[in-house]
């Protein structure tokens, strides 16, 4: 007798003998059924089907890893169903049923490495929602993004603006679009929108508090639906330029890979993008209280540089001025060495840049006009730095730095 698959939930395909066998000892009669379940519509639950799948899979190795030689028969309608809706919706509910113990921890891993994405829910802390998402890469030339539970709007152009109201009515680039519910249950139940901007763009998002966040380019901004009572937190990959809104009684938690920057009202650049592995706090004025993922707490007054490598975490005095003209189109340094200048002309202009892997000792100090061709603001460069520059045809930019007597 033929069984109806269509209404199986994860509970029902683990005690099909079937379903068990085939997935675990798979033949090639059973992969071609599954398949051709899979490719017809409404007869099975794609979504329901994976996580059953990947469920069983942990049931049995309680490893993260899936060889993909087992979701090969799978993954071609997987893919089908995510260009078609962009984005594929797992659900994270695994039964327990018939003494059967599911690693739920193991089971998140899997499901993130299959898709590549996972739906937030009410148990899972910011931080925690930011690393399992970390893996997204930027896209090379790509929109910039919203995403917000099931929805996603993407904004093409150079720069975005996103904007949320005091009732959490959204705005990008003052187009209004459909709300997003306000009910006291989904402020329980708050979703994370993700702001994600590639290389070569830029975004300002204003949240429901008013704080303002202008983005630089290749960054991404983790943040509530609605905050919580007691606190507002965000997390960032990337560079921000933050006004946060005053408010005493609910502090504002700026959370990196790294540190994590608690502040009440107060204006500050972040900077945490993973390649540098390097984070760097710069305070423009109020007052923060930056904290290491080994307890260690630093204060910092306006004026001041925060900094955090493996190796060592520093507090210095700067301008403050020199690291937030990013956001007006200028890019102000102060014996910088050459390196990390090109690093950053790369993100934002979006090329792909070789530079020479060992430090050349090179320090420059100077402005330069971000609105102006890349070809010119290198030729500038080489007014103050000893190097050469080519552009191949596949528009790579080769770097090399010139011998300088005093070496």
């Amino acid at each position: 007798m033929k069984k109806d698959y269509s209404k199986y939930q994860i509970f029902d395909f683990l005690l099909d003998e079937y379903f068990v066998e085939s997935m675990l000892h798979p033949t090639p009669e059973s992969e071609a059924f599954w398949k051709e379940l899979l490719d017809s519509t409404g007869k099975v639950n794609v979504d329901l089907f994976l996580s059953s799948f990947v469920a069983l899979k942990d049931l049995r190795d309680q490893e993260p890893d899936v060889p993909d030689n087992r979701v090969d028969f799978v993954w071609e309608r997987i893919t089908k169903t995510i260009r078609k809706s962009k984005r594929i919706r797992l659900f994270r509910r695994i039964s327990v049923a018939a003494g059967i113990a599911v690693s739920i921890a193991a089971v998140i891993l899997i499901l993130f490495t299959l898709t590549g994405r996972l739906i937030s829910n009410k148990d899972v802390r910011i931080a925690d929602f930011a690393k399992e998402n970390s893996i997204h890469k930027h896209q090379a030339n790509g929109a910039i993004q919203l995403i917000s539970g099931d929805q996603t709007w993407e904004m093409d152009g150079f720069q975005a603006e996103i904007e949320h109201d005091t009732d959490n009515k959204l705005t990008i680039n003052s187009q209004s679009v459909d709300p997003v519910p306000s009910t006291e249950d989904t402020k329980q139940t708050s979703t994370y929108n993700e702001l994600i901007v590639p290389y070569g763009k830029r975004a300002f998002l204003r949240l429901p508090d008013s704080t303002s966040i202008w983005l630089n380019t290749g960054t991404k901004v983790i943040y509530p639906s609605f905050f919580a009572k007691d606190k507002r937190e965000i997390y960032v990959e990337g560079e921000i330029y933050a006004e946060v809104a005053h408010e005493e009684n609910r502090p504002f938690l700026i959370k990196t890979e790294q540190i994590d920057v608690r502040v009440l009202g107060t204006v500050l650049n972040v900077t945490a993008y993973k390649e540098d592995n390097r984070i760097d706090i710069v305070l423009v004025s109020g007052s923060v209280d930056v904290k290491t993922e080994d307890g260690m707490s630093t204060v910092m007054q306006p004026n001041q540089l925060f900094s955090i490598t493996d190796a060592a975490s520093t507090l210095a005095t700067v301008n403050s001025e020199n690291y937030i003209s990013w956001r007006e189109g200028i890019y102000i340094f102060a014996s910088e060495p050459v390196e990390n200048i090109l690093l950053r002309l790369a993100r934002y202009y979006n090329v792909t840049m070789k530079i020479p892997t060992n430090p050349c000792g090179i320090l420059c100090s100077g402005k330069l006009e971000l609105k102006d061709d890349l070809a010119q603001i290198l030729e500038g460069l080489m007014e103050i730095a000893p190097m050469n520059f080519g552009v191949s045809e596949d528009e790579e930019y080769w770097i090399s730095f010139q011998q300088t007597d005093d070496k």
